[in-house]
């Protein structure tokens, strides 16, 4: 029984870390510094609650030590940016599958013990009282945001902040919220439309992609006609729709865009081999 546990466990993994190779992604450089633009809009919130009277200065200085901490991730992300990746094609996704359970096993059975105990909660209790704090922070300066952006429902940046916040605590459906009208406000803004897209693409049945997906994906590439997911998603539904046309241009464009060593290259390749059998 402990086995078939074992088992569903490992398929619930495998599903969360293949999952990015089933799509391209955009350039990192881009995202981190998205992720500067919020943790410093995040910053100048807490400057502004403080003279509101809302956080005391324990608090306050809590909050601007984790958002620091976070940029400074950010920002090293940025400062060495990765090439555009998207699918790697079914051979590295099966190469993944075989051989993550087939390593994990190899160390469980030398050095795994079933029967040890869990470490005494007493010996952890510190450590958890401080994610529990830094939680709570966060979560609190969450619901301050929502707070404010009703009373000023026109910022649109303050709504996409609040569905990238969202969607970081796993609030799906208020992150949708959030960002729908951050689309709406926001008639020039690229992230937030490619991460609202990456929400709703939960919704797809059928083997369709969700309306909203494509209308969205579609508005990217007119604003930048060379975004790597715009271009994947909008020509997987031309490819869906039979318009190879539409699907071998948007294709063979990415394909051009991408690098030479991006393991991206193949799949687009095939997709692109498809269209013409």
């Amino acid at each position: 029984m402990i086995w078939i546990v074992f088992a569903a466990m490992v398929a619930l993994a495998l599903a969360v870390l293949l999952r990015p190779l089933l799509r391209p992604a955009a350039p990192d450089a881009s995202r981190a510094e998205y992720d500067l633009a919020v943790y410093r809009d995040q910053l100048d919130e807490i400057g502004r609650d403080i003279e509101r009277g809302l956080l005391s200065a324990d608090q306050a200085e809590a909050a601007r030590t984790e958002i620091q901490r976070r940029m400074l991730n950010a920002a090293e992300t940025g400062s060495s940016p990765a090439p555009a990746t998207g699918k790697s094609g079914g051979a590295i996704a099966m190469a993944i599958a075989v051989a993550l359970p087939l390593a994990a096993l190899g160390l469980y059975l030398p050095l795994g013990v079933p029967e040890l105990p869990d470490q005494p909660y007493s010996g952890r209790a510190d450590q958890v009282a401080r994610m529990k704090e830094q939680a709570s922070t966060i979560q609190a300066m969450v619901e301050r945001l929502a707070e404010r952006l009703k009373t000023d429902p026109a910022d649109g940046k303050g709504w996409a902040m609040l569905g990238r916040s969202y969607a970081a605590l796993g609030q799906i459906e208020e992150a949708k919220d959030a960002y729908r009208n951050a689309v709406t406000l926001l008639k020039d803004d690229v992230p937030s439309r490619v991460e609202y897209a990456s929400l709703l693409m939960d919704e797809a049945e059928g083997g369709k992609l969700p309306v909203d997906v494509v209308r969205l994906m579609t508005e990217v590439l007119l604003l930048d006609p060379d975004q790597p997911d715009a271009l994947y998603f909008v020509g997987l539904d031309a490819a869906i729709r039979e318009d190879k046309e539409t699907a071998g241009k948007l294709w063979t464009r990415l394909l051009n865009l991408l690098p030479a060593d991006s393991p991206a290259r193949a799949h687009v390749q095939q997709q692109l081999d498809a269209l013409k059998s």
